[in-house]
């Protein structure tokens, strides 16, 4: 799953080669299918999400549609996009994706697989604006989806978009944001974690472990490997259009990677909190 090596030498006459052999665009022809692709995906998520909308009001039995209600089926949506993503993405990187992949093949080519970067920005375009009109999602999430477009953007329209890299930051992580969808949903309903505390607390712990798992521990080695190639890449580029779209690529990648490492630092505290605290109510009962 790690790619090898993780730590590249540089390589002068290969990116030479890649600025004066592949063009910085992907073909006219390949726009308008990742174009296509990426509306149709906001669109698809978008009446899937007006058809959970109108079965939680009926389960809630609510004729008005308030907050929590955007935000209970907002979540669901989240749960099962994510959840296909998620599955997507590891049956690419066990099946499809060799670890000892050529470098130029990790930066260029793999056109096949810019589904995952279609399914992502039209993702982020249908989330961003319910997140901020509808759910009031954190200031960190607008900027996770802000980035995530960035850097889907560049895979999907650029030659040289590492599309290599994309089953595992487009598809594979999202695995973790499944259990957090449900986490999140006991969080909305109180009365859910009294009736079901085993249950909420399971499913706490499962979102801990998966998130430092595929967002620290496996993200961390091909995420350098990743921004190791990209600035290579940048670094040996003269051409100021693709010294922008990289710079941009990179550091939209960068903020990813920072709010992955906040929020595992979170997700850790809230581990070390819980233990001592559980074991003080614990002597109080006694």
């Amino acid at each position: 799953m790690i790619p090898s090596p993780v730590f590249v030498k540089y390589d002068s006459a290969l990116f030479d080669a890649i600025h004066r052999d592949v063009p910085t665009f992907l073909p006219q022809e390949d726009h308008k299918e990742v174009i296509t692709w990426i509306l149709s995906i906001a669109g698809a998520i978008t009446l899937f999400h007006l058809v959970l909308l109108q079965m939680v009001k009926v389960w809630q039995g609510s004729k008005e549609t308030t907050h929590a209600t955007w935000k209970a089926s907002y979540q669901l949506t989240n749960l099962l996009v994510n959840l296909i993503l998620g599955c997507v993405g590891i049956y690419y990187q066990l099946f499809k994706i060799k670890s000892d992949e050529a470098i130029l093949d990790r930066i260029v080519g793999n056109e096949h697989m810019m589904l995952f970067s279609a399914g992502q920005v039209g993702y982020q375009l249908w989330a961003l604006p319910i997140g901020i009109i509808f759910v009031g999602e954190t200031k960190s999430m607008i900027i996770h989806h802000v980035a995530v477009i960035c850097v889907g953007s560049v895979t999907a329209f650029i030659s040289s978009g590492f599309r290599y890299f994309t089953p595992y930051f487009y598809g594979v992580i999202e695995i973790s944001s499944v259990p957090l969808s449900v986490m999140n949903s006991f969080k909305n309903n109180p009365d859910w974690i009294q009736k079901y505390p085993g249950a909420y607390k399971n499913v706490r712990l499962v979102f801990g472990i998966t998130f430092l798992l595929v967002r620290v521990v496996l993200w961390t080695p091909i995420y350098w490997n990743f921004v190791s190639l990209a600035s290579m890449l940048l670094y040996s580029s003269d051409v100021v259009s693709t010294q922008i779209i990289l710079s941009i690529f990179i550091l939209a990648s960068l903020v990813l990677t920072i709010l992955q490492y906040f929020w595992a630092s979170k997700i850790v505290g809230a581990l070390v909190k819980g233990g001592p605290k559980k074991k003080k109510e614990a002597k109080k009962v006694d």
